[in-house]
């Protein structure tokens, strides 16, 4: 006791017990439960089971997250490791006579202060095997996560578990759904599952998603009986993949608000491809004659979604051989909207 350092705190009390435990799992859950109501953050430092062979014994040897020391890099300098080599030991192994886990305090002190609460730690903070069950429940469910978060620490009481480990559970729980799918094909499957109308379009000649439509069925049902107003606005790379996020919402007779569809697109060029086509369509009936207007209209939109300059100038050229009778048709589209708004159908 001599040697004691300036900071001693003593939880050798807290720990003293006589119970006996029927398995070193009950003997984990109480060493955890006092830690945690003594601020303490316990951690398995050695466990061991009975093989037979000589020096394998029952046994487990809990310890401080303090314990042991920094460990010092080739480079001199010192990891940034919270270890203070805390002596703090208990040891934990069967009775002789069989009734059960005992539990011996080795040495109940520690060399350094305990924090005013245990919320956030990243050891104390992982869910146990009930409370992981009980994310998945509730993640199979849609709910959100602070709401997971409060059911947790509503259903377990010492739960001091964060927002973060919450996220982090519900991320590996995702994976292990995708399986060996990558998200994007992940998505397709979820969608095709489901019935959405969707849409797709690749880059170049690659595997790469560059453009994704999709749409409810009920949406399109609620769409073809009110398709008077329809209010067209997007995100710009406000998402995890950076892109703009292109939503359509309708209304109904009662002014009520449904989604009609969805779209992540790769460039901003949402005003060429949605706000103006109806116009060209319209212009397009004047000027055209009705055997060639869907031709038009085909060589129109291969413009719009046009993916560098090069390919942009090859499908002008082609709508102006194809427009060569009707003047007035390919002037207004170069007049309107090409030649002033070019940047928006071409990106950088």
């Amino acid at each position: 006791m001599e040697n004691l350092p300036k900071i001693c705190v003593d939880t050798t009390d807290a720990f003293m017990t006589t119970e006996r435990f029927g398995t070193r799992e009950e003997v984990i859950r109480w060493i955890k439960k006092v830690g945690i109501d003594n601020k303490v953050t316990v951690i398995i430092s050695r466990s061991d089971t009975e093989t037979g062979k000589r020096g394998r014994s029952n046994k487990i040897i809990f310890g401080c997250d303090k314990g042991g020391k920094h460990k010092i890099s080739d480079s001199g300098t010192q990891s940034a490791s919270k270890k203070c080599g805390c002596p703090f030991k208990i040891r934990s192994t069967p009775t002789k006579d069989g009734s059960g886990w005992k539990i011996d305090v080795k040495y109940g002190l520690h060399n350094h202060g305990l924090p005013d609460r245990l919320e956030g730690h990243s050891f104390i903070g992982r869910l146990t095997t009930d409370e992981k069950q009980h994310v998945v429940d509730l993640a199979k469910r849609h709910v959100a996560p602070r709401n997971i978060l409060l059911s947790l620490q509503d259903k377990f009481p010492e739960n001091v578990t964060r927002i973060t480990q919450v996220y982090k559970h519900k991320s590996v729980i995702e994976k292990e759904i995708r399986g060996p799918r990558s998200e994007i094909q992940h998505l397709f499957k979820l969608i095709e599952d489901a019935g959405y109308v969707y849409w797709s379009r690749k880059q170049d000649d690659s595997e790469v998603v560059r453009e994704i439509f999709w749409a409810h069925p009920d949406s399109v049902k609620l769409l073809n009986i009110f398709p008077i107003v329809l209010v067209m606005d997007s995100t710009y790379k406000t998402n995890k993949y950076r892109q703009p996020l292109f939503e359509i919402v309708g209304m109904t007779s009662t002014e009520l608000t449904f989604a009609v569809g969805f779209a992540y697109m790769s460039k901003q060029r949402i005003f060429a491809g949605f706000h103006i086509n109806k116009n060209v369509g319209a212009k397009c009936k004047q000027h055209v004659v009705n055997d060639l207007q869907k031709t038009i209209d085909t060589l129109w939109m291969e413009v719009v979604w046009a993916s560098d300059e090069v390919e942009y100038g090859q499908r002008l050229h082609q709508l102006e051989q194809a427009c060569v009778d009707y003047s007035g048709f390919i002037n207004y589209v170069k007049d309107t909207w090409l030649t002033p708004h070019r940047h928006r159908f071409v990106g950088p």
